[in-house]
């Protein structure tokens, strides 16, 4: 199987190198092809031949990190330091770059595998003040191992922007602007982050501890998503055939949207929140809260207000099973048949920040529609095109909540490649 997509990451910087301009203005464009592969391997080991490279004096900077293979592990410091730790093969290379004060985006366009379509969207990115900046692009070359590699950031690092396509991708501790990450077949894990954060898997799982977010949009096509202890101002999860828990969180004022099209939805608030759940299908609304709660509805839709009232929190799923609570699964002593599938993905997510080697990462449902390993779909990238939210409007649309859509009164973005 091929996962196929293309990522634009148009910045508005003027590069001294290389001297490639357009009408006056510079533009990075970062454009990728996933190719899916097995991803194993330590999280924090280093390869046979190891080489360090580190770029002193940098304030606030940009990274830039592209892996055709391997797992890439991001870590920070309080360091004005860049370090990368990896194959002597890699290509480092260290830019000083110009952002005009113009609010920057960057496309995130249609991808699918088989049946299961991550519609085109965008992600509007505030961290980068006008300004010098320096930048750091890690590159691997094509069809060329890169074996494990490690990244240390300053703690207020602007930007890091990373692509593990066929490996894992690991996050510890950055909180200082924003993070956008992508794996196809890999699992993405963050842990300790803060901030602004974009995170999508393609088949991997994407799990995410002891996090407090300012705006975190997480998606997948088929991989689990998993929140532990989490705090959330802004929070969007969406996922075409993976499941989505939130486990002992809490929420601030703001958006908290979870949806699967064939997953279950499992959310668990230790803060005063109003919940508003929907099931299309066969399935239905299981509740369970220990220090009480105001229930009312029906098998298919149901509220609840716990502690009072709070932040609203929607989830919704077609086919799946919604699931609220307090607190957390994991600490329940009876849990009945009916909630072992979201405790089973809470218990199948532990580790993955510690342990090495190879994960089973395949979702814990029967999808309806099985996705083909041996598909190459053609892409399908849209830049001008308004996002289509075909699979994301069923929550907030059946529930009566008003539908949020993020692609409105964002920057236009172009294609301009500079070789």
């Amino acid at each position: 199987m091929r996962y196929h997509a293309e990522v634009r990451l148009t910045l508005p910087w003027s590069l001294p190198d290389p001297p490639c301009r357009t009408g006056g203005r510079a533009t990075l464009v970062l454009v990728v092809t996933l190719a899916v592969t097995l991803a194993a391997g330590l999280a924090f080991a280093l390869p046979a031949r190891a080489e360090t490279t580190t770029f002193e004096g940098l304030s606030a900077p940009i990274v830039r990190v592209n892996l055709h293979a391997g797992d890439v592990t991001i870590r920070t410091w309080d360091r004005q330091s860049v370090e990368v730790t990896g194959e002597a093969t890699l290509s480092i290379v260290h830019r000083t770059m110009h952002q005009v004060p113009e609010q920057t985006a960057i496309l995130i366009p249609q991808a699918h595998s088989g049946p299961a379509t991550l519609a085109p969207e965008t992600f509007v990115i505030s961290s980068i003040a006008p300004g010098t900046h320096d930048a750091v692009v890690v590159k691997s070359m094509p069809d060329t191992p890169a074996g494990p590699v490690v990244v240390t950031v300053p703690n207020d690092a602007a930007l890091v922007f990373v692509f593990a396509r066929g490996g894992n991708l690991d996050v510890h501790d950055y909180r200082g602007g924003t993070f956008v990450g992508f794996t196809s077949r890999g699992r993405l894990a963050l842990q300790h982050v803060g901030g602004t954060i974009f995170a999508q898997t393609g088949r991997g799982a994407l799990v995410v501890d002891d996090a407090t977010t300012d705006r975190l949009r997480a998606r997948t096509l088929s991989g689990n998503i998993a929140f532990e202890r989490c705090r959330s101002h802004q929070i969007e999860a969406t996922s075409i055939d993976g499941s989505i828990v939130y486990d002992e969180g809490s929420f601030e004022p703001g958006l908290a949207r979870f949806e699967s099209t064939h997953g279950d939805v499992a959310i668990g608030t230790i803060s005063a929140v109003e919940f508003g759940a929907h099931v299309a299908g066969e399935g239905r609304v299981f509740t369970q809260f220990e220090r009480g709660a105001r229930t009312s509805g029906t098998q298919g839709d149901a509220n609840a207000v716990v502690g009072g009232g709070g932040p609203v929190v929607t989830a919704a799923t077609q086919t799946g099973n919604v699931y609220l609570f307090d607190g957390t699964l994991r600490t329940r002593e009876r849990l009945g048949a009916a909630w072992q599938r979201p405790l089973a993905m809470l218990q199948r997510s532990s580790g993955f920040h510690r342990e090495s080697g190879p994960h089973d990462l395949s979702p814990i449902r029967a999808f309806p529609q099985p996705l083909v390993p041996d598909v190459d779909p053609t892409p399908v990238v849209a830049p001008h095109a308004r996002p289509r939210h075909r699979h994301d409007a069923l929550s907030a649309h059946r529930i009566g909540q008003q539908h949020v859509s993020h692609d409105r009164h964002w920057p236009e973005v172009t294609a301009e490649t500079c070789a």
